[in-house]
């Protein structure tokens, strides 16, 4: 049957319309995609060209699989059936409009294919049950986490406008000339049977096939315009977005070459980077970092969503054009915004910077790969070291790193003091080459009372394995991550390089530690600054002596334990199996997992240097964690974190619940579980009890 693209409308034929109706929402849609990469250039330089193997095996898993989207069980397949049914109807499209053009004009491979026609024709329906559902979410269920937008509406009410015709201008064609009917086309082919069957054939069924089939590409033209100007661009953002996230190591913030710049941090919106900027134009507003965010859902002022949309705003509103127009010779004020609201303080609120804990969940629920961490540090940087605006409870700690090599000004002089008795080596030049690791302690593990139990344990657990080690002692300093999390890069620099030359002089090889966060800092972040070595955590190295034979664990543990995935070692690392491998091999043990857990796991509210700084807003996050822990009914919380277990030890306390909840690191139970069976009955007792807070 003729397009009626190739009709004459009076003496006007129908493809020059067409053309006009395509020039004209292209040239729409061009003007505002140019302008708004313009604002994208205003961003700092970056390069994110690197490992494109990554890069495209990323873009075929979570652009074209939608596997990130996958998390959400009910929005997820949702999602994921207009997605595809959007690139198999584009193809369509394409179909259709060169037909409008040309009369004549085929796809190769593709049109006229049995299983291409099967697949529009039922791709067209999917997509309209999934419209459905999602008017439904939006109108009645509404799920907290959505925001109610008259955009969402209109794109939805769009893209079912855009299927509804198809089906029906397909079936009007069909009702006119019966003889293209086809099985392959099942849906459109029943409306058709169905028209006929109402009387619509002959020239009405014609009439009306032109009507909607112009209804569409009318439809279809105001969808490229309304996208650009919509919340909806992430459409077209979307898939460079992911092409071009970091593929640098998840616990690695960028440094700051403190010798080719003067302005440290972001201040201003044009300090963030091109990606950055790109990563607000792509935000869909779905609400997935608000629902994970512990700060946000334990009443803190930090919505990880309203700092993207909240730069976009700025970028797009105000200092986008405040700039291009001095750029263009102009004032700014006279040709863009009147004014522009400062950044810091103003668009993004200083509390919500300093209430996230840099959990990275939100970067993890993200399904276009948005990278909310490193902007927040990045604020944090400027107003730490460009404006000496912080809370003033981190003063103390920056004070005690600087001068002392620890957050509390302890003499570094007794970092091994927790050693008497254990005869255990501390290394006061080079590690000999007959010892195999270097144990990090780091400063909890060295000073605070409750974690000196938990590095106990494990030199304990280490030295019945047969396992070679020491420690540097006085020699070692803070690892520096929450100078860095807190935004002082400065101050976390210098204790890097310090400890990378101690390490270097010393001759490490190997490192074990028992902190998530030292972990973290010392495998990737230490080599950023030249220190590169074998780190691994201290989960990781009883696992491999467990599964080796060399460490027993035939002690029965009568106990219920729940396990919480530290989000340094867990989200940041991949390290989730080895902790529970352990307390798997552990006879009499039972564990039970909590609803929150792995990648999905509630931050204990200590990272980002939040355990440093005091939590008057909201529902403490610790105390939250607690809760979830005790949903399990398990006597133990296990944890693999000094940060994490101090934390627990307050929210244990504050939630009143210590006669039935205890925090034991997983080296603790590994340490009762590998005791001799001829060791005596009070000792083991006295040790079990020792663990308990």
């Amino acid at each position: 049957m003729t397009s009626p693209g190739q009709f004459t409308y009076g003496f006007v034929p129908g493809w020059t319309i067409l053309l006009v109706i395509a020039c004209v929402a292209f040239a729409l849609f061009a003007a505002r995609v140019y302008r708004l990469y313009r604002y994208l250039r205003l961003g700092v330089s970056e390069s994110r060209f690197g490992d494109n193997p990554e890069r495209i095996r990323r873009f075929f898993a979570y652009v074209l699989g939608q596997r990130r989207m996958f998390r959400d069980p009910r929005a997820g397949p949702m999602h994921a059936v207009i997605f595809w049914g959007f690139i198999v109807i584009t193809i369509g499209t394409v179909e259709l409009l060169g037909r409008g053009f040309f009369g004549h004009f085929d796809i190769p491979l593709i049109s006229g294919q049995a299983w291409f026609l099967l697949s529009v024709d039922l791709f067209e329906a999917a997509v309209i049950l999934a419209i459905a559902y999602a008017f439904y979410r939006r109108l009645v269920s509404k799920p907290r986490r959505l925001m109610f937008s008259g955009q969402a509406l209109v794109i939805l009410s769009l893209i079912l406008g855009l299927m509804v015709t198809a089906l029906l201008a397909g079936g009007f064609r069909l009702a006119y000339d019966p003889a293209q009917s086809t099985h392959w086309a099942p849906i459109t082919d029943a409306i058709g049977h169905a028209l006929r069957g109402v009387g619509l054939t002959g020239g009405t069924a014609d009439v009306l096939f032109q009507v909607f089939w112009w209804a569409h590409v009318c439809i279809l033209f105001s969808f490229l315009v309304f996208i650009p100007y919509s919340k909806h661009l992430h459409i077209v953002t979307a898939p460079f977005n992911v092409y071009f996230s970091s593929i640098q190591p998840r616990g690695a913030l960028a440094p700051i070459d403190f010798e080719a710049t003067e302005d440290f941090g972001v201040g201003k919106v044009e300090d963030l980077s091109w990606k950055h900027l790109l990563d607000t134009y792509t935000c869909t507003e779905c609400g997935r970092c608000d629902s994970v965010c512990p700060a946000t859902q334990t009443g803190k002022e930090l919505r990880p969503r309203s700092i993207i949309l909240n730069l976009q705003h700025h970028l797009i509103e105000e200092a986008g054009p405040h700039d291009l127009a001095g750029s263009n010779g102009g004032d700014g004020a006279a040709h863009g915004a009147e004014s522009v609201h400062p950044l810091l303080g103003g668009v993004i609120s200083e509390q919500a910077l300093w209430d996230c804990t840099t959990c990275r969940a939100c970067m993890e629920e993200c399904p276009v790969f948005i990278e909310h961490v490193p902007k927040i540090v990045d604020m944090r940087r400027s107003l730490v070291m460009m404006q000496s605006r912080f809370p003033p409870e981190l003063n103390d700690m920056f004070r005690g790193l600087e001068l002392a090599g620890n957050p509390w000004q302890y003499t570094n002089e007794t970092r091994a003091n927790w050693t008497q008795d254990l005869n255990i080596p501390v290394f006061e030049d080079r590690v000999p080459e007959d010892v195999e690791y270097l144990f990090w302690v780091g400063c909890y593990g060295s000073f605070d009372t409750r974690n000196k139990k938990v590095t106990v344990a494990l030199a304990t657990v280490l030295q019945r394995a047969g396992v070679t080690f020491g420690i540097l002692g006085p020699r070692e300093k803070c690892c520096g991550d929450p100078a860095r999390r807190a935004g002082n890069e400065f101050l976390y620099q210098m204790l890097a390089a310090e400890n990378v030359e101690t390490l270097k002089g010393a001759g490490v090889r190997k490192i074990v530690t028992a902190c998530a966060h030292c972990f973290n800092n010392l495998k990737n972040e230490m080599p950023q600054v030249g220190g590169r070595f074998e780190v691994v955590h201290h989960t990781e190295l009883i696992a491999q002596l467990v599964e080796s034979g060399k460490l027993q664990l035939d002690q029965a543990v009568e106990k219920t334990v729940t396990y919480h995935d530290p989000c340094y070692l867990g989200r940041y690392n991949g390290v989730y199996d080895p902790p529970r491998y352990v307390l798997e091999h552990v006879e009499g043990l039972n564990i039970v997992e909590m609803a929150k857990s792995r990648d999905k796991s509630f931050c204990c509210g200590a990272g980002g240097a939040r355990g440093f700084m005091e939590e008057p807003a909201g529902q403490r996050v610790n105390e939250a964690r607690v809760a979830q822990a005790e949903e399990t009914h398990a006597e133990t919380l296990a944890v693999s974190c000094p940060f994490c277990m101090n934390m627990f030890q307050d929210g244990i306390q504050g939630r009143g619940v210590a006669d039935r909840l205890a925090g034991e690191d997983v080296a603790e139970i590994a340490e009762i579980a590998s005791r001799p069976h001829d060791a005596d009955r009070d000792s083991a007792e006295r040790g079990r009890t020792a663990s308990i807070p």
